[in-house]
């Protein structure tokens, strides 16, 4: 009788890694649109981008960056990674400027996107060299070493509550990873990890609005497959907390 396959192990700091490469997929979407020259699909697919990197940036400035510093000595700091975001934000506000000018020039446009975009995948791969070593680190520091639930708690508490709308979010990411998977994983796996590593620093209640909206966001089979593999169909994983005594 063959062995029952292991369940992958729920990684939720996989999260801010796959968002990189959600954002990477959504890069090419406003690709198509700016070698198209449909700047209204342009200016929809940036819009959404957007709004995903502002709930990202916010994650990492105000919760990934300290908490990772924290454990590395500064290695955070040190490295400028605060900085980071300010520039790409204004490349960012320059197209979402000329996107709602009735004037700009097509030619202006393409400009101001291919500025961002190049500083923008740059950023990411900077980030990259930075976090990837240091995630592993900080999880052999736990108790026990490594562990899917104490990382999902520690997710959960640093990270989490800078997501100002985490049903679209959890949408989108997964939307986009259905969609182009991502640099080194199919579509497949790519989802998995980032869907079954947020499950680990939800709440029930968290996860009761962030399922509906993730199965209404990829397609059917994929959201079956996933649910085959992960058990996502759960409940999130973190106890919620009783509220304080009056």
């Amino acid at each position: 009788m063959p062995a029952e396959k292991k369940a992958p192990k729920a990684l939720a700091f996989a999260v801010m890694r796959n968002t990189h490469e959600a954002i990477r997929g959504a890069i090419k979407d406003c690709d198509a649109a700016v070698e198209a020259g449909d700047v209204k699909s342009l200016s929809s697919h940036f819009q959404e981008l957007q709004k995903c990197v502002e709930m990202h940036a916010a994650m990492e400035d105000k919760g990934f960056f300290p908490l990772l510093d924290s454990k590395s000595d500064g290695a955070v700091k040190k490295n400028g990674l605060f900085e980071i975001h300010h520039e790409d934000e204004k490349l960012s506000g320059a197209l979402t400027g000329l996107l709602k000018a009735e004037d700009a020039s097509e030619e202006a446009i393409k400009e101001a996107y291919a500025a961002w975009k190049a500083y923008h995948l740059e950023h990411l791969k900077k980030e990259e060299s930075i976090m990837m070593p240091l995630v592993p680190k900080m999880a052999k520091q736990l108790n026990p070493p490594g562990d899917s639930l104490q990382m999902g708690i520690l997710f959960h508490e640093k990270v989490l509550p800078y997501v100002s709308d985490l049903p679209w979010f959890a949408a989108y990411n997964c939307k986009i990873l259905a969609k182009h998977g991502s640099t080194k994983h199919d579509a497949l796996t790519a989802t998995r990890v980032w869907i079954h590593g947020l499950q680990y620093a939800c709440t029930a209640s968290q996860w009761e609005a962030v399922l509906p909206a993730v199965r209404k966001a990829i397609p059917a089979d994929l959201f079956r497959k996933i649910a085959e593999v992960a058990n996502i169909e759960a409940p999130g994983k973190i106890v919620e907390k009783a509220p304080a005594a009056a």
